[in-house]
């Protein structure tokens, strides 16, 4: 499988971890540690990240088989922030100001010269 898209599937799959236990943890009972665990089982959203998580570390560690750690690393977690900040933004009505914005910007640009630099060497 190309690991271009095992990278996109472990980014996918983070965005939708960090969705869902933002999610989930907003419904949680903190009262007390035996409240707080209950309230983690009884969670769909936290049962949803648990899958997320494990379609990450599925998609992740097929990708570092096959391809090596810095790139797969850096372009999981590059495609994860910039997407993630995006789906944010449309979800919570978050504005990107300039500043994100051009941050953003550095990041795909670092993850292009990464990738690039890698596969020429």
């Amino acid at each position: 499988m190309n690991h271009w898209i095992l990278i996109v599937t472990a980014a996918g799959a983070n965005v939708a971890l960090n969705l869902f236990l933002k999610k989930g943890g907003q419904g949680l009972d903190t009262t007390n540690i035996g409240t707080l665990i209950l309230s983690i089982l009884g969670s769909a959203w936290m049962w949803m990240a648990v899958i997320s998580a494990a379609a990450l570390l599925t998609a992740f560690v097929a990708a570092i088989r096959t391809y090596s750690l810095s790139l797969t690393y850096t372009a999981v977690t590059a495609l994860a922030m910039v997407t993630l900040t995006i789906v944010d933004a449309m979800i919570q009505h978050e504005t990107i100001g300039i500043g994100r914005s051009v941050g953003l910007g550095l990041i795909v640009s670092g993850l292009l010269v990464t990738a690039f630099a890698t596969t020429s060497a």
